[in-house]
């Protein structure tokens, strides 16, 4: 039976030549054994997996023919749902291991499939690699599975550990495992070779229960004024700090039961853990004491602020503000930070045109293209052929600031800095109000079906109030050149669909038509960036989805900051393969 290689938990990165990285996933660990005659799914207890991923295996069979000559072999990796290329939800991929329902399987292996990410390879063609040296056997793995991102994949190496701090960063991954480059693989054993570095956020609470059969210190936060259980925890004390807590729990407060005794909130603390939500903290240790913290200091917003990551750089301002009739900057700003590494994919590297509203998206607004005196130096900016000098977003520090500014709306261009050509079409629906959005719906599916037949890969995303957007990635053409084919379409459409369609500019010539916008596709034109926000007092967003969704059942407005990263979680990104191929070569 496959036992697998450990890695020993550690505080610090190991730093030498002799040190690779990886990213570590938050899934389920797994060996791939895939024959000739078999692909089977292990876990690291010698359970059998296969029959709760049939997406995995499926895969195999349908790459047989690419890896028969390396077959039989055995991967050692993990299976993961990613929310973004390095972030993955750990809920998620528990659920689908114990699942037994057939149709619920058959159900999240055709809507949000499982991944194998692969980080070492134990036998190729029948040859044992155990003894071979690590980093051999991951020049091996880069050569069966290259970069590409399909359900089996390499997980990525690194030799730059600020590469994969600023990856496991942005994209708020479970941690960072680095490997000896010369290591052997060792099986059934936790060893020094490889080691693991949590990416621990820090939280607060204030103890309020002790459990003196197992030991659990409950913790709490406040929601307003009600105190509310935050989860448990106790790991990370040292003997003498854990005797004291229990100690002034018996002498200041009181047996609750049997087994447990409560206290007065007074005793604030700071928790290491992985997430905290619905009363469970994952993976909590105990940091520190706050002395110089109040019980009230403990609250709903100090947790969601220590759970989001937010860059140090920023000063954060006014979070408690209402920018949306339902949401406060402290929600937004939230929102940014789960959302940063699919919006930055859209907006970095291109010219930023910013609407912000900094007192509500019911007050004032203004649009922003040039970088304004106060911003700090990290913002940078481009000077463009006319020479002014525009503002671009390149990283978190930079979208967070944006945000705490009141920046509501990201609009970008369709080519990069740098680039005259742009890389994709986009087509803009417009109806003329949310009760005809289903023309929307009708006019999107046939573009998809037109732009297929033509070659073209379309995707579809709504752009945050009435319409939908179909974007098609491309390479090597000019903006005449795509105009001629959005014109093309466009005209189609209406002359199939009069009725229903138009690409008359004037509002008040449209009647209750569907506007096809292709003229806003063009130099200088601009598009909302997929997972911006929008304006309005519903906080909706633009909103990638999967073409299966695009139906009568649609409603733009189910979309916003709120639901967006739930949706997210349990159905992954339906643009992956849009970025992938916008930012290919």
């Amino acid at each position: 039976m496959w036992k697998p290689m450990l890695p020993t938990l550690v505080e610090e990165v190991p730093i030498s030549d002799k040190w690779y990285y990886q990213v570590k996933y938050d899934g389920f660990r797994c060996g791939l054994e895939w024959t000739d005659h078999s692909i089977t799914l292990w876990s690291r207890n010698g359970n059998d997996l296969t029959s709760s991923f049939p997406e995995i295996v499926s895969w195999c069979e349908n790459n047989k023919k690419k890896y028969q000559e390396d077959l039989p072999m055995f991967l050692d990796g993990e299976l993961v749902q990613f929310i973004t290329p390095f972030h993955t939800n750990f809920e998620l991929i528990q659920l689908r291991a114990r699942l037994q329902s057939y149709s619920k399987i058959n159900h999240y292996q055709h809507n949000n499939p499982a991944c194998f990410v692969c980080f070492d390879i134990l036998s190729v063609n029948g040859t044992m690699l155990e003894k071979k040296p690590w980093l051999e056997r991951d020049k091996r793995l880069s050569k069966l599975f290259g970069e590409e991102t399909e359900i089996v994949q390499k997980s990525p190496t690194f030799k730059n550990v600020k590469t994969v701090e600023a990856i496991v960063h942005l994209h708020q991954a479970e941690g960072i495992v680095a490997k000896l480059a010369n290591s052997s693989y060792q099986k059934g054993k936790r060893t020094q070779s490889w080691q693991k570095i949590k990416n621990f956020r820090i939280i607060q609470g204030v103890i309020t229960k002790w459990n003196m059969e197992n030991d659990y210190f409950t913790v709490a936060h406040y929601l307003g004024d009600d105190l509310q259980v935050l989860g448990k925890c106790r790991n990370g004390f040292t003997s003498d700090q854990k005797q004291t807590l229990i100690d002034f729990i018996k002498q200041h407060g009181q047996k609750f039961n049997a087994t447990t005794w409560k206290v007065k909130p007074s005793i604030c603390i700071d928790i290491h853990c992985l997430s905290a939500t619905d009363q469970e903290i994952r993976e909590p240790s105990f940091h520190q004491f706050r002395f110089d913290l109040e019980p009230a200091d403990c609250t709903d917003k100090a947790v969601k602020l220590g759970l989001s990551q937010l860059p140090q750089e920023v000063t954060l301002s006014k979070l408690s503000k209402r920018l949306f009739p339902h949401a406060t900057k402290l929600d937004y700003l939230s929102y940014l930070r789960f959302t940063a590494p699919l919006l930055l994919n859209k907006l970095k590297d291109r010219l930023l045109t910013l609407i912000r509203y900094p007192d509500g998206v019911d007050q004032h607004s203004f649009y922003q293209k040039h970088i304004p005196d106060y911003a700090p130096d990290f913002i940078e900016s481009r000077i463009t052929d006319n020479g002014d000098k525009h503002m671009l977003c390149q990283d978190l520090r930079s979208l967070i600031w944006f945000g705490n500014h009141g920046g509501i709306e990201f609009h970008v261009p369709f080519n990069r800095v740098g680039k005259k050509d742009p890389d994709e079409m986009v087509f803009d629906l417009d109806p003329p109000t949310l009760e005809y959005f289903q023309l929307a719906v009708k006019a999107a599916l046939l573009i998809k079906e037109m732009m297929e037949h033509q070659g073209f890969i379309p995707f579809v995303k709504t752009s945050g109030k009435t319409g939908l957007q179909v974007h098609i990635p491309i390479q090597g053409l000019t903006y005449q050149e795509t105009r001629t084919i959005l014109e093309a379409v466009a005209k189609v459409l209406i002359n199939e669909y009069p009725d229903l369609f138009t690409i008359e500019r004037l509002i008040k010539n449209r009647g209750n038509r569907l506007y096809v916008d292709y003229v806003q596709h063009g130099p200088g034109k601009t598009i909302i960036a997929p997972y911006s926000a929008r304006a309005t007092k519903e906080a909706t967003v633009a909103t990638p989805l999967y073409w299966e969704e695009v139906n009568d059942q649609l409603n733009p407005l189910d979309f916003t900051i709120q639901t967006v990263p739930k949706r997210l979680k349990e159905k992954g990104c339906p643009f992956n393969k849009y970025y992938q191929l916008l930012l290919s070569p």
